[in-house]
């Protein structure tokens, strides 16, 4: 029973499967969906055409290509056509871009009539067939006119220059309408394009009117560039001098290193002893006015104030300085 319902659903499935790939196939190939009859036509070039391109007679879509191939230097294209549709004996085969993205498609030009009808199998020939435009060409000489319009308009105006170019001539007045209003347009900017000349006038005025300036410039910098060529191996001594140097005080810096960090920390140990004596040091400094006061006083009086240093020592930042063992004066003798 279990298996029944897996062979069940695996075969709805395959079903599903199927029919989606033949909406696609159908979508993809989009077929003419009637019974058709084959022709062949012959162009000198067939170049975009492929197998599913489409067969048109007055822009209707009446059959497909079937076919591509190259005999004595010529291109034949087969092609299948409805067999409710007649091709004129006297009708021309013409190679159209159906977009502007280059596909193409073959499309069926009935002649002046009176000559019948070509049986099924007939081939249109090479007199009474035309290969398509050469698009580069042809865009290549409106392109001075693209660029100049609005990029909007492009795309329709370059789709009626196709189709004038391919003789579809209802769209020539079409054409022409496209043509006067880009005119226009560039006329409406004629002010603007005076002013740019105007501008350029006034710039190419100035720079004439200094041309001495200007050559006399372009003079000292040509002499310029060739003193420096001239001095270019003195130039490059005084590189290699100023990184000899460079290196030299580098190796200086890397010598006197450990001497300046010593007095640097004792410089910072003589800051710190000088921080935690400073009431100390305040009260020297408040006590030195009376004391020079006095010594004038006694100075004053006549009296004779004699020193003697029998032994002195002095410890700066933890470090004693000691002048040796005194006495020094006969009087301490």
């Amino acid at each position: 029973m279990k298996m029944t319902a897996v062979s069940i659903k695996l075969a709805l499935y395959v079903v599903i499967s199927v029919l989606a790939g033949v909406v696609v196939v159908n979508t993809l190939t989009d077929p003419i969906g009637h019974a058709t009859d084959d022709y062949h036509a012959v162009f000198t070039d067939a170049a975009g055409l492929i197998n599913g391109s489409d067969i048109t007679i007055a822009g209707v879509r009446v059959g497909t290509v079937s076919g591509v191939r190259l005999e004595n230097g010529l291109a034949t294209v087969d092609f299948d056509l409805r067999e409710d549709q007649r091709i004129p004996a006297d009708a021309r085969a013409v190679i159209r871009y159906a977009d502007l993205l280059g596909a193409r498609a073959v499309a069926i030009v009935p002649g002046p009539g009176g000559a019948g009808d070509l049986p099924p199998g007939s081939t249109i020939p090479v007199e009474r067939t035309a290969p398509a435009l050469d698009m580069t060409s042809l865009f290549n000489g409106f392109k001075p006119l693209f660029n100049a319009i609005d990029p909007k308009e492009v795309n329709q105006l370059a789709g009626e220059l196709v189709a004038v170019f391919q003789g579809e001539s209802g769209t020539i007045a079409s054409l022409l309408r496209h043509v006067v209003s880009v005119t226009a347009t560039i006329n409406s900017k004629d002010q603007v394009i005076g002013q740019v000349l105007d501008n350029l006038t006034a710039v190419l005025s100035t720079i004439n009117s200094h041309r001495d300036d200007l050559k006399a410039l372009l003079d000292g910098l040509a002499t310029l560039t060739d003193n420096v060529a001239a001095s270019r191996e003195q130039i490059a001594a005084a590189l290699d001098s100023g990184a000899q140097l460079a290196g030299t005080l580098s190796d200086l810096l890397g010598d006197l290193t450990p001497t300046l960090t010593r007095d640097v920390r004792s410089v910072d140990a003589l800051a710190q002893t000088l921080l935690r004596n400073s009431d100390g040091i305040d009260a020297v400094l408040a006590a030195t006015p009376g004391f020079f006061a006095d010594l004038n006083r006694a100075g004053d009086y006549g009296s004779w104030i004699n020193i003697y240093i029998c032994n002195l020592s002095v410890t700066l930042a933890s470090t004693p300085t000691d002048l040796g063992v005194g006495p020094h004066s006969a009087v301490c003798r």
